[in-house]
């Protein structure tokens, strides 16, 4: 009997034992991860550096203010909740959900660690951060602590520079313009010749729609590495727009010798792409020659895409050499004129908007809105191809009442959508200026979408203003009354006189690309446009310089005072979702 009791009592000691054990290490680890939280909740809350600490699975138990603002994250009542999607990417890395991609990285690493210009994409918006990786406390409290800045001067970089795809690491289209109009001005001095050769990968939403976004930019980036390490040395690459490849070769010494380059560049993209059995990549080329197929970057490039999209239309060839004939879609005009009022009827036009930047204040002041042709079969078409023949024929004034619609319905859109305000600029014809009733078809329109047309402005050319002055005065003071507001488009390269320029009720002037060009060395064309900019002031209106490419071109337009600038530096004209993206990271 004694025995038993022993024995029992000795039982309950030990498992009081053992109780007291655990419960003291229990407590111990309860108290050393409440005291570093404490200790962490007892720092600034809006530290520029945003803090997370989270569980192994997921569950993110603490989070400062800048880590709530900073990754969207709703607080509930023992934890946090992301309210959107958060993918991270490095330029190497496929997206992945943000805690998923640090797991992987965690398996890798020993210890703490690094992530360097990292990538979050959060609601489609993508910020460059710095993360520290803390996994000190994963041991002993199963918990992760994450540690995030921004990377400010990164962000500066893109912002103002835009110049390196962060997705390939290969230049950008902006580094494309540069360079191209550089090299123009020094081949000009040395009577040398260049030649561009786009690759655009053929059937590619097709192609993203079946495999994925994420598997289609592991495509491109092995593309961009492989051309960077087979093709660099005798040629200079950079990523155009999202499927798309720009090369500058030199010294190319004719015609066959420029087909035998591209082919060869294809056949290369074949051979890579057979190592995935899933994958069957083909490209196509449109190929330029400076001086023969334009004078400066813009022209090249819009003259290489023409003929890209003339060999991804031509089952015979994947290679196309531009034509100056080529860029008119049918040699008759009046086939054409018969597929405009069809393309009318099928909705095949479409509106890209252009953002036009104040230069003291950086801010978006105003975007253009500007026509383009989807064609069935040609795809994407230039407006060079089709308005002179539309203004010939008079369809200009349908394809003008199709702009206005479309303007005013999407600036309606936008303000549903909540986006800040800024006006929206529609180029003018003379065929329409000319339209007796034209502004009571316009203000039925404001009235039908509820809008206001304090924030629209009518660019008109100024060689179309000073046809017939006395009635342009008249038309454009109806303009003003019915609350638009008037900008002279393309000043410089008419002749028009001073008396009647002041005689205009406009408010603003835009100075002819021709004079921006060569801005940057030609000090003829700064005494030029100086002299505008100083006159326009003097008679109240406010300057816009477009077809602005170069970063030293927006310098020498800042120190002679001109107001605004618009063009490919800044943006090229984009559709409507790309420009609503503009919109979101102003």
């Amino acid at each position: 009997m004694n025995i038993t009791i022993i024995l029992t009592a000795v039982f309950f000691v030990i498992i009081l034992a053992i109780y007291i054990i655990l419960t003291s290490k229990h407590n111990s680890e309860v108290k050393s991860l409440n005291k570093k939280l404490k200790s962490m909740l007892n720092q600034k809350d809006y530290n520029d550096e945003a803090r997370i600490t989270y569980s192994k699975n997921h569950e993110i138990i603490f989070a400062n203010k800048s880590a709530q603002k900073l990754l969207y994250l709703e607080n509930k009542e023992k934890h946090y909740l992301f309210k959107k999607d958060v993918l991270f990417h490095m330029p190497t890395s496929a997206h992945i959900e943000l805690l998923n991609a640090i797991d992987k990285k965690i398996k890798i690493e020993k210890g703490n660690f690094h992530l360097n210009n990292s990538i979050l994409i959060i609601d489609g918006n993508e910020m460059v951060v710095n993360i520290y990786v803390d996994i000190s406390d994963l041991d002993e409290s199963g918990t992760i602590s994450l540690f995030l800045s921004e990377n400010r001067e990164i962000k500066e970089v893109i912002k103002q520079d835009g110049k390196i795809d962060y997705l390939t690491g290969l230049p950008s289209q902006f580094s494309a313009l540069s360079d191209i109009n550089s090299l123009v001005l020094d081949s000009q001095k040395k009577s040398e010749t260049f030649s561009l050769f786009l690759f655009g990968v053929d059937s590619y939403a097709d192609k993203e729609a079946i495999l994925g976004k994420s598997y289609i930019n592991q495509m491109m980036k092995n593309m961009a590495n492989y051309f960077e390490y087979k093709h660099s040395t005798y040629s200079k690459i950079y990523k155009m727009d999202c499927d798309k490849f720009l090369f500058i070769v030199k010294s190319v010494k004719d015609k066959e010798a420029a087909y035998k380059i591209a082919n060869q560049i294809i056949d290369d993209i074949s051979e890579n792409c057979k190592n995935d059995s899933n994958t069957h990549v083909t490209v196509s080329c449109g190929i330029v020659f400076f001086p023969k197929d334009g004078e400066n970057s813009t022209k090249l490039i819009d003259n290489c895409y023409s003929a890209l999209n003339l060999a991804q239309n031509d089952s015979s060839s994947t290679v196309k050499i531009f034509k100056s004939k080529s860029n008119t879609l049918h040699n008759n005009d009046k086939q054409m004129n018969l597929d405009m009022i069809n393309a009318l009827k099928n909705r095949e036009f479409l509106l890209h908007y252009q953002p036009i930047f104040n230069l003291k204040t950086n801010e978006m002041i105003s975007a253009e809105a500007l026509i383009r042709w989807n064609h069935p079969k040609e795809g994407l078409i230039s407006p060079f191809r089709f308005l002179e023949l539309a203004e010939k024929t008079g369809l200009i004034v349908e394809l003008g009442a199709y702009v206005f619609r479309e303007a005013i319905k999407q600036r309606k859109q936008w303000d549903i959508l909540g986006f800040p305000k800024f006006n929206i600029t529609i180029n003018l014809s003379l065929q329409e200026i000319k339209i007796d009733k034209l502004i009571n078809q316009i203000n039925i329109l404001f009235d039908e979408y509820s809008v206001d047309p304090m924030y629209f402005n009518l660019d008109i050319s100024e060689t179309s203003a000073m046809e017939n002055i006395e009635k342009t005065q008249k038309k454009f003071q109806v303009f003003k009354e019915a609350g638009l507001s008037i900008t002279l488009d393309n000043f410089g390269s008419g002749l028009s006189s001073i008396k009647s320029l002041h005689s205009l009720p406009i408010s603003m002037l835009k100075i002819d690309r021709s004079l921006i060009f060569d801005i940057a060395t030609n000090s003829n064309s700064q005494t030029v446009v100086k002299a505008i900019i100083d006159l326009a002031h003097s008679l109240g209106y406010e300057v816009v310089a477009e077809g602005v490419e170069l970063e030293n071109e927006v310098d020498i337009l800042k120190s002679l005072n001109c107001d605004h600038a618009q063009g490919y530096l800044f943006s090229k004209p984009v559709p409507v979702f790309e420009f609503q993206e503009i919109l979101r990271k102003l």
